[in-house]
């Protein structure tokens, strides 16, 4: 367990001290953004700002944005929607707020809806579930096809509409026994239904929520009295005339094992903490039971025990079957620890077998099935969720302990040296917390945590999550973290052969995040800038692509034969013509008929087509023992240079209906049909790449042509961002990074290229001309238009589509979500200039 970096919240020369420091409460989305309340007012917070939420991106730790709540008392629990655009927030005293990124930007937010739950102190606070989910089978590591390894399974919907569909809503407990669910409309308006958790109302003082398969919500809960039992409930809701339902029912208790204990019952009297191991998983549960100045933990789990039958009833049983009850049994318990500060459990669904994690983790991949627990003598242990035996740990004391710091601030932190919340991420690769003096902390967990493993294991592990991330969706930067620098080529080797043996349409289905991850990982070396912006351009060529070929319809409707797009594909897969006028003669024209002004307002896309296609071959000549240039895998794939052929000549038709959506190129001779020579070119490139062999010869009468494209047309130059900021862009060091609000450390390497549009970028004073990525239109030095940044690879967009269009329209709109990276947008604000 390492620490990735300390965010410092207090401003520098600033010391405040601190009596009674109030519990911070965290949460951390599959989307990798952080988010966590604490103090009214921290050493760093705005005084205008009431109970503020801060919401993090983990590879900008300095640029924090503050959510002003304006709850009427401290906040006691946050949760992300599984979609990690939404956020709840809960008061103390029942009040509850939903939260949305406004546009998809994770520093601008807006207020959903509120709901008052009666003034009830909210114990518990869990989203519904919204039914399926994606399994990593622990047992198949070593498969390649991704059925077998990640396996999709059925979860129903915890409240469901009218056909099944899911209802969005979120369920809460109370300090006085009640229980609330509170369902979302479809236009967002709350409906919420309370009821009492047993005959009469009880104190609750912890609680906590999970999801069986067939859609039920469990409850379970304690007194905080270590001599009570830990109490569970059964909630199966309905929709009813758009009205919903709830039936309670109790389900088997158990007493703690301290509490029949003659010698531990008087030392550990406080159930501090109730949680089952897994959101979706009600088999195991965890309890922290604490005294004084000690704690002990205890794992109890559900198993079926033969019922024992009374002679008279003996009779009547089926023959050879026992009755079998299901009853909680404890499975481990550990005493005598420090106090326990904050516990967090797995959010990653793993499918293994309890033989086998109870023998002492045999398969050595820990994520899934470990939890994370803070004591209050700053250690941090990472332990099994079975056995509780320790798999990793880290001092916070030891690690301040070395810390060059004054000593006003030495004396001020030293009562902080433990987490008062902590959280791991969706893949169980990072591990926040922070501490009660409002210091933010980011662990790296490896994967592979056992001494002396197979070198080939670690390499499995990885590969296995960021194949999970690809088909489920979840931003893999967490994963990204425990990947160093000679693990990448092992790692991208593995990943690609994987996703080389799956089916076509898999493939198909997965190519935009499957090339996206391979980009993040060649960005993690020094050497991979090439690579990296290869995958970038493969990316957005791949939208383009997909984007104008959707605009082709075949002239018949009812026709079986192969759409438009589909012909042209086989055609330039088998044709060798590098004549362009000649290949389209072998072509319908009338069914690559668009609208004039829908071709117009793609112009800029068909420009970066004809630009990029020219600069990718002006590199042809220079690629010879360059592996790691710009261009050079591009040049190697001939799938990839099918592409654009196809594309030149979807636009060479386009230019007989609209002239002014064709490329403009710069040409020393106004005789030259530039659209004619860069498909000539490209036809020979492609001709030699799809021979298939480890080097390519390249056709010397290819390489003379080639050289000279700069003498007789103009080749725009690169693209070059602005330099990334982010964790990800720095060297892994074994130190962690401490950084503050608002001071990005120093030492940032632009490790990502993008490819070209037709004007240089940077002006002779230095001044940075702002580039619309996804439009590929320049915005000059200062937009007039409100901008996004995202915040890994520091692209910019207009933060406004004036799209005109059904098609830009739809451009646009594939890019409002995530960069082309898949990183976050971040709106760009006074303070960012």
């Amino acid at each position: 367990m390492d620490v990735v970096y300390v965010r410092e919240w207090e401003k520098q020369d600033q010391v405040r001290s601190y009596v009674l420091p109030t519990p911070y409460v965290c949460s951390w989305s599959c989307r990798n953004v952080l988010a966590f309340a604490g103090p009214v007012q921290g050493p760093w917070s705005d005084a205008s700002l009431v109970r503020p939420i801060h919401v993090v991106d983990p590879d900008r730790p300095w640029d924090v944005h503050s959510l002003c709540t304006q709850h009427g008392e401290d906040i006691v629990a946050l949760e992300w929607d599984p979609s990690g655009t939404q956020l709840l927030s809960a008061g103390r005293f029942g009040e509850v707020k939903l939260w949305s990124m406004k546009d998809y930007l994770v520093n601008d937010w807006h207020l959903v809806t509120s709901v008052d739950l009666d003034g009830e102190e909210i114990v518990t606070l869990q989203w519904l579930h919204v039914g399926g989910r994606l399994t990593l089978n622990n047992m198949n590591m070593n498969s390649t096809v991704f059925n077998e390894k990640i396996t999709h399974q059925s979860y129903a919907p915890s409240l469901s509409e009218f056909g099944g569909k899911a209802c969005n809503g979120w369920v809460a407990v109370t300090a006085t026994g009640m229980v609330y669910i509170t369902a979302l409309s479809k236009d967002g308006m709350p409906t919420t239904v309370s009821e009492c958790l047993g005959n009469v109302r009880s104190r609750v003082v912890v609680a906590d929520a999970a999801f069986t398969v067939k859609g039920f919500v469990i409850i379970a809960l304690s007194d905080g009295n270590s001599m009570s039992p830990v109490k569970f409930y059964k909630l199966k809701l309905s929709n009813v005339n758009e009205k919903c339902t709830m039936h309670i029912e109790p389900l088997p208790s158990f007493f703690l094992r301290c509490a029949v204990d003659p010698n531990k019952k008087e030392k550990y009297t406080n159930v501090t903490h109730v949680k089952f191991e897994h959101r979706e998983g009600v088999e195991q549960v965890v309890v922290v039971v604490s005294g004084t100045n000690s704690s002990t933990i205890e794992v109890w789990g559900l198993r079926n025990e033969p019922v024992t039958l009374h002679k008279i009833f003996q009779p009547q049983a089926p023959a050879g079957k026992q009755p079998m009850a299901v009853k909680w049994g404890s499975l481990t318990t550990i005493a005598d620890r420090p106090l326990v500060t904050a516990l967090a459990v797995p959010k990653l669904p793993v499918q293994s077998s309890n033989l086998v994690e109870s023998k002492g983790y045999d398969t050595k991949f820990f994520n899934g099935s470990a939890l994370a627990i803070a004591f209050q003598d700053g250690n941090i242990h990472l332990v099994q969720r079975l056995t509780l035996h320790t798999l990793a740990m880290f001092s916070l004391d030891s690690w301040q302990r070395g810390l060059d710091e004054t000593s006003a601030k030495r004396q001020r932190l030293s009562a902080f040296r433990f987490l008062s919340c902590c959280e791991l991420s969706g893949t169980c690769c990072g591990l926040m917390g922070v501490d009660p003096g409002g210091r933010l902390y980011v662990f790296r967990l490896t994967p592979s945590l056992t001494q002396n493993v197979d070198p080939v294991l670690p390499i499995r592990h990885v590969v296995s999550l960021l194949e999970y991330c690809m088909l489920s969706g979840w931003d893999c930067w967490d994963v990204l973290l425990v990947v160093g620098p000679g693990m990448v080529e092992s790692v991208i080797d593995k990943l690609t052969d994987n996703y080389c043996q799956q089916n076509p349409a898999l493939q198909q289905i997965h190519l935009t995040r499957f090339v996206a991850i391979k980009a993040a990982l060649y960005r993690l070396t020094n050497n991979g800038g090439g690579k990296s912006a290869d995958c970038y351009a493969k990316l957005l060529l791949n939208a383009i692509s997909s984007s104008l070929k959707a605009l082709l319809r075949p002239t018949q409707l009812g026709s079986q034969d192969r759409g438009p797009s589909e012909k042209l594909a086989v055609l330039c897969s088998k044709s060798t013509e590098t004549d362009l006028d000649k290949v389209m003669i072998n072509l319908e024209t009338k069914e690559f008929v668009i609208e004039p002004a829908t071709l117009q307002s793609l112009q800029q896309l068909i420009q970066w087509v004809g630009d990029f296609t020219l600069y990718l071959l002006s590199l042809l000549p220079t690629q010879q023992g360059m592996p790691n240039r710009v261009g050079s895998t591009l040049l190697r794939d001939a799938q990839f240079l099918q592409m654009l052929r196809e594309l030149l000549v979807m636009v060479r038709i386009w230019g007989l209906i609209k002239s002014s959506c064709l490329p403009v190129f710069t040409a020393t001779s106004d005789n030259l049909d530039s659209l004619q020579l860069l498909f000539k070119l490209l036809t020979k490139a492609w001709m030699c790449a799809k021979e298939e062999r480890l080097s390519i010869d390249w056709d010397d009468s290819l390489v003379d042509e080639c050289c000279l494209l700069p003498s007789r047309m103009m080749v725009p130059n690169l693209d070059s961002p602005p330099p990334a900021e982010g964790i990800m862009a720095r060297p892994q060091s074994k130190q962690p990074i401490l950084v503050q609000v608002g001071n990005a450390p120093g030492q940032t390497t632009s490790l990502m290229m993008s490819y070209p549009s037709s004007d240089p970028m940077w002006r002779s004073g230095g001044e940075h001309l702002s580039h619309d990525i996804v439009r590929r239109v320049h915005l000059g030095v200062s937009p007039a238009e409100d901008v996004k940044q995202c915040s890994r690879c520091s692209s910019t967009s207009l933060l406004k589509s004036f799209a005109k269009t059904s098609a830009q329209k739809a451009w646009d709109q594939r890019w409002a979500r995530q960069c082309l990276c898949g990183g976050q947008w971040r709106k760009v604000t006074e303070d960012d200039d």
